[in-house]
This record gives structure tokens, sequence and C-alpha cells, in this order.
């Protein structure tokens, strides 16, 4: 019996048995048929087989193994011969045996050849397949093991950087308030400051997460009167600079030049904690309750009481510098200034330990403007305003007679409010690490840098094509010879190729510098159309929070969102426009009336927290697979990785902590989480908050690209009208619990220049 035979019949009968155990068998069971007729006969050959295959037989569980090992015994004894021992028999199958119950056919040679081989094919390419995804899953194991231990290393350098900027900043507000409190007290002995221009020698500005410095060799002179712009890629410097130039690092200040820093986010005291926001605004003029707590204490120490305090020549000092200053109205003129800047009766009555990190934001740009220092600076002042109080805000620094002779920088995303309340741009550059100064308002210094970037890309393009024909024409030369004098000419014009490439190098690296504030594309996948016209209605819906007839924040509300919508609300804090949002997402229900959301319609949300939330602790591919488990395997990991990078997040950035990533950056991060669900309806709430200029045209463009129905609450006119890839977006007023068609964002804009004017 040949051995082919011999494996296919032991395969058949028993399929679970491993390849040394199938040698072993074939080995013993060749070696008691050939010794029969030798040293043994046909019944003792079946009676040594049996007790060799009982024991396999037992274990592949068939129902009887005594019989079917005897009757495989047979079988195998028969074909040896070729006798008339049984050609089909069958073994019986139990009902948790794997092995076929089919006839043993051991008649024809060939077939159980054949059958054999495609068999032990089989076996072998199921073998292979088994060993090819173990050794795939041991790679992508391995890998996902170093990936984790990069992250870990990564997360710990973070966390240690996130320690090391709190530490600094610390130390750069105490700094400032000592400057201050400093300043308020020459100023209350030797009355207002004559500012000078300040001219800042030359600096470099290092980075307060370690690494390479942001600035190199900067210098600035700032004149007052002069309003600047400071403009430049996030994470570049911009706030960093102001937090020095206010704790005096700088230099260029004088002892008792006052500074106060807004910054996007602000921490109050213990003691603001139980006050208004009118009494920490009162309380912001240091130098007043200093010259209050020293009339005091000197009235007290005189010990005749007014009186005797009237000819007394410091009091008098004091009660004149208090005159100047207008002592008496500062209760009025901080209510006043509250207004402005949006606070209601009821918002002026709540203690700050009551109020959101936007009011509280609000307060402390309240308590800047009423202080009225020598130097104002401003780190995105417009993200938790109205559009009115945008409007009041670039007013009264362009034109109020307090700022006439101070000096302001600015950092803002709102390029109206730029252009119309600055009158110098300085701009932090990035990749040359300097910082440049021009006259004119933001627009004007962008559109002469578009100019300079189109016209010295022309000038990089036509010195290339330059190059590559010398280069050419040398090549072509030195290939198939020539003269000694062609030889001289391909030389001279192989030296003027590598001349021109390296005065190209320079141009090429100041390209790289105009060119650093281009943004990368963004891009939003869109669930596509659905069968119903209208994907989201409110249908008559008033909705109020309480019982109150009178407080109805929308009333008999109608509005229709299709998948090509263009529709934007406007209107003053608190009217109802987030309201309207939440609505629609299902976070609140209606008072009256019906919301209306096509079945499958799926509806995603932007706001202007939409990139606070990323834990600064994990990378963009930790959070999307946070959100987003699916099956765990390595392929969803790798979809995901592509979502990222379609979305502007490339691989580099994917491993990066979130900490170590721009406001931009991590606003594509949070826009790769929505887009990844492919909503039919996108709900934009302030998103422009938080971003840089360039982020805020880029999220414009992508907006206006999205094949999906948008909804936008904005005071951003820049973002507003470049969202529509054609015409005017459907603009609506709210206010009054009513919602009115407004013609355009720069009608309404004009409307409320009008309302501050009366």
């Amino acid at each position: 019996m040949s051995a082919l035979s011999l494996v296919s019949t032991l395969r058949s009968c028993l399929p679970n048995v491993d390849d040394d155990t199938l040698d072993f068998l074939i080995e013993g069971i060749q070696s008691i048929l050939g010794d029969i007729g030798a040293s043994s006969n046909e019944q003792e050959a079946l009676t040594e087989l049996v007790d060799v295959l009982a024991p396999h037989v037992e274990e592949a569980g068939l129902p009887d193994p005594d019989d079917a090992s005897h009757q495989l015994a047979v079988a195998l004894v028969a074909n040896r011969s070729g006798g008339a021992g049984p050609s089909d028999i069958v073994v019986a199958q139990s009902n948790n045996s794997s092995s076929l119950s089919a006839p043993i056919s051991l008649a024809d040679e060939e077939d159980l050849q054949e059958d054999f081989k495609v068999k032990e094919r089989e076996r072998r390419e199921a073998t292979e397949k088994a060993e090819r995804d173990a050794m795939q899953k041991a790679l992508e194991d391995k890998q996902r093991a170093r990936n984790a231990a990069a992250e870990k290393k990564a997360q710990a350098a973070a966390n240690r950087a996130i320690e090391t900027v709190k530490s600094n900043l610390a130390e750069l507000n105490a700094e400032l308030a000592e400057k201050n409190q400093a300043a308020a007290k020459w100023r209350a002995n030797n009355g207002r400051l004559s500012l000078g221009a300040v001219v800042i020698p030359s600096f470099d500005l290092p980075n307060p997460g370690g690494g390479a410095n942001l600035l190199e060799n900067a210098n600035a002179t700032l004149v007052p009167g002069r309003r600047y712009a400071l403009v430049g890629r996030n994470g570049k410097g911009k706030s960093t600079l102001l937090r020095w130039f206010a704790a005096g690092r700088l230099g260029g200040l004088g002892t008792g030049a006052a500074v106060h820093l807004v910054n996007q986010e602000v921490s109050i005291t213990a003691e603001q904690e139980d006050a208004t926001p009118g009494e920490v605004v009162v309380a912001a003029d240091v130098e007043r309750s200093l010259l209050l707590d020293e009339r005091t204490a000197r009235v007290a120490e005189l010990g005749g009481g007014e009186d005797e305090a009237s000819v007394d020549e410091r009091v008098r000092a004091i009660d004149e510098r208090l005159e100047a200053i207008e002592s008496a109205t500062a209760e009025v003129r901080a209510e006043r200034l509250l207004i402005n800047l949006g606070f209601s009766d009821a918002m002026r009555a709540r203690r700050m330990r009551q109020m959101s990190g936007g009011w509280r934001v609000r307060t402390m740009l309240a308590c800047a403007l009423f202080a009225a220092p020598d130097v104002l600076l401003l780190d995105e002042p417009t993200n938790h305003l109205s559009i009115d109080a945008v409007l009041w805000l670039a007013r009264e620094l362009a034109t109020g007679s307090t700022w006439k002779d101070k000096i302001i920088i600015i950092v803002s995303h709102d390029r109206h409010f730029l252009d119309d309340a600055a009158t110098d741009t300085l701009h932090v550059s990035g990749v040359a690490r300097r910082l440049s100064q021009v006259r004119g308002s933001y627009s004007l210094w962008a559109g002469r840098r578009a100019e300079e970037q189109k016209a010295l890309q022309r000038r990089v393009d036509q010195r290339q094509e330059k190059i590559n024909e010398l280069k050419a024409y040398a090549g072509h030369g030195f290939k198939y010879g020539g003269s000694s004098s062609q030889i001289n000419m391909m030389t001279r014009k192989a030296h003027e190729a590598e001349k021109l490439e390296k005065e190209g190098a320079d141009e090429a690296y100041e390209l790289a510098a105009l060119m650093e504030d281009a943004e990368a594309p963004l891009a939003l996948q869109a669930g596509g159309l659905l069968d119903s016209q209208a994907v989201v209605q409110l249908r008559q819906v008033s909705f109020r929070y309480n019982s109150d007839e009178s407080a109805w924040l929308l009333r008999n509300v109608d509005l229709t969102l299709t998948s090509k919508s263009r529709v934007v609300l406007l209107g003053e804090n608190g009217v109802g426009k987030t309201t309207a949002l939440k609505l629609i997402q299902g976070m609140l229900e209606p008072s009256r009336g019906e919301v209306f959301v096509a079945g499958g319609a799926r509806v995603a949300t932007v706001n202007q927290h939409h990139a606070d939330q990323l834990d600064f602790t994990m990378t963009p591919l930790q959070f999307m697979l946070s959100k987003f488990p699916g099956s765990g395997s390595y392929d969803h990991e790798i979809e995901l990785r592509g979502h990222l990078a379609q979305t502007g997040v490339p691989a580099e950035l994917q491993t990066t902590l979130a900490a170590g990533l721009s406001g931009g950056q991590r606003s594509r991060v949070a826009l790769a989480a929505v887009s990844y669900q492919r909503p039919h309806i996108l709900l934009l709430d302030e998103p422009t908050n938080n971003l840089d200029l360039e982020s805020v045209g880029a999220l414009a463009d992508c907006v206006r690209r999205f094949e999906g129905g948008v909804l936008i609450v904005s005071h951003d006119q820049y973002f507003v009208e470049n969202c529509c890839a054609e015409g005017e977006p459907e603009i609506y007023a709210v206010g009054d619990g009513d919602l009115s068609r407004v013609e355009s964002f720069a009608r309404y804009r004009a409307k409320a220049m009008k309302r501050l004017e009366k």
C-alpha cells in the first residue's frame, strides 16, 4: 500500500491527527504490513494494527472505537494483499466528532492519490495562511507596542512641558501684578505719566514649553496713539510676546507706566468670587484704591477729622489726584462699561462665582478699559462678545479720548474688528522667527503680503526654469561631446546653473516665510442627499425656561433647513440663538410647537469650545479611537488615520499630543470627529473663537464646500460672508422671541452702528 493511499485513508478517518502522529502511524502500519508472510500472518497483523490504531480512533471521538479500529485494520490488510477485503468500509461518526461519516474507498489507488493531493494542498494553504495571519498580527502588536511606548514617552514630555508653561505663566502674572502695583504707587505720588515712544531693544523670545526660541533678535518701536494688530499663526508666540511685554521683561517701559493685559482665559481670586462685576471693575483702578486707602489712613493719623485733613498738604494732593482720575464717578462709569459690553441688569447683579468663563473674560475686559492703562494688551477680546459689543469696542478703541495717547496691541481672529480698531500691524513669523512692523491696517498688510508672495513665486519659478534650461544644455553637451570651446561653454552653463541655485536657496527660504500663513484646505464629509426636502424644521416653536409668560426666548418660530441651506442667526447674547441650535440637537424640548428632523438625518455641531474637547494628554489618533472604537482592529485604526489626513491632520501630527498642537490644528482634529459621522446638517455656534485668522479662512472655505445644510451663529462678518459658494446666506436677526429676515450682514452691521450712535 502506497504512502499516499495510507495518508489519505488515515486523514479521512482521523482528520484532527497532527503531522507528527500521522508520520508515526504510517511508519508503524507500513512495518506491520511489511512483516505479513515473513514473520507474521494476517491475523497477527490485524491484532497489531488494532493496538496501534485504537488510541487514536478513540481520540477521534467515534462511538465504537474498538469496532472502528478493527474495520480500519481489516481494510488496510486487505488492500495490502489485494484480497477480498471490503472495498468500502463505513466508519461511524459520533455527534461530537469532526470526522466524515463516509466510506473509506481503498479500491481506486489513483483516485485516492488525487484526493490526497487536493486535501494536502488545501491543508498546506490553510497552514500558510494561519502562519501569515499570525505573523501579521505579531507585527501589528509589535507596532502598537512601539506606538504606545512612543506615545507614553511623548505624553510624559508633554506633561512636563505643560507644568513648565503653567509655572512660567504664574511667574509672569506675578511680575505683572508687581509691576502694576509699583506703577500705581508711582502715579499716586507723582501724578499722570507722560508716555513717550516705547523702544524695545533687541531680544530673544524663548518658547515657554521648551525648544527653539519663538523669536530671535527681534525689536519694535511703539508710539502712543497708535493701535497695533499683532498677527501670526497660533502657537508662534503672540500670547507669549504679550505676557513678556506686560511683565516688563522686554524693557522699554518706565516705572510709572501702567500695563493691563486681558488674556483669552482668566481666573478670579477668592476675594473676587463674592463680588459683583461692577465691584470688580471699580477695584481694577489700583491707583484709585491706593489713594483712597492712603487718604483714610492719613486722616486717621491726623486725628482731627476732615477739618484738619483739609489743610494737610498730602491730603490735598490726594484729593486733587482723585478728582483728576474722576474717582467720584467710578461706579457709574463701571456700570456704563458693563452695559456696553452686553451685561444685562440681572447679569450685573450676579456674583462672579455664578458666572461662566465667557462672562468673566468680559468682566476683565471691562476692568482693563476702566483702568485706562498706558499700555493696553488685548488677547482675542471679541471671543465672547455680541456683534453690537464688538462694534462698540472697536469704536471705543479707535475714537475714545481715553486712548488717544495710549499704546494698544490687539490679537484677534476678527478681520473686520482689526481693520476698524488698528492703525498698524505687527507680524510674528514662525519660520523666520522675527517680528516685523508696518504702518497700515491688517487688510492692507495682508494684501501687500499676498502680492509679495505672488511676485516672489514668479521669480522663483522663472529662476528654476532657467536652471533647468542650463542644466539640460550642459548635460546634452557633456553626453555627446564637442570641441574644446563647446566644452568650455557647457562648463560655464553648468557653473551658471549652480550659481542660480545658490541664489535661489535664499529666495526659497524667504518664500517659505511668506507662505507660512497659508492654511492647508479642510474637508468635511457630508451624509449625502435624503428623500425628504426639509431635513430640519422648527414648526411654530416657542421656548422658555420658566413659567413666566413674558420670558419667551423664542415665540412661534418657523425655520426650514434643506441639504443646501446656508442660514445665519445674528443677535445679542442671550436672545435665543444657541437655544435654537439646542432645540434642533434635541438637547432642549420646545415649550410649544414641533422640531422635525427627517428620518435618518444626522445633525452635527461645531461650537466655540469644539477644540477644547480634546484631552491635552491624548494624541489625535487616540482621541479618534476613544470616540470611535469600532472593531478595535488594525484596519479600523488605518481607516481613522486616513480620515484624519483627509481633514488636514498629517501623519506626523496624528501621534503628537494635543498639548503640542496649535489651536487651528486642534480644531482640525475636532472637525475630523464631526466629519467622521458624515452629517447631513452642520450647526456652527461661534466656531471661529480661538482660531487664528488663517484658520478662520480655511474653515469658511471648508463650510462653503460642505455638501450639506449649514446653520451658523457667528459675529465674524468675514466668516459668515465666505461660507456661501454663491450669493448671500439666508440671514435672520434674533430678538424679542422672533426671527426677522435681514438683507445682509453688512446691513445688520450698519443698523447696529446707528444704534450705537444714539
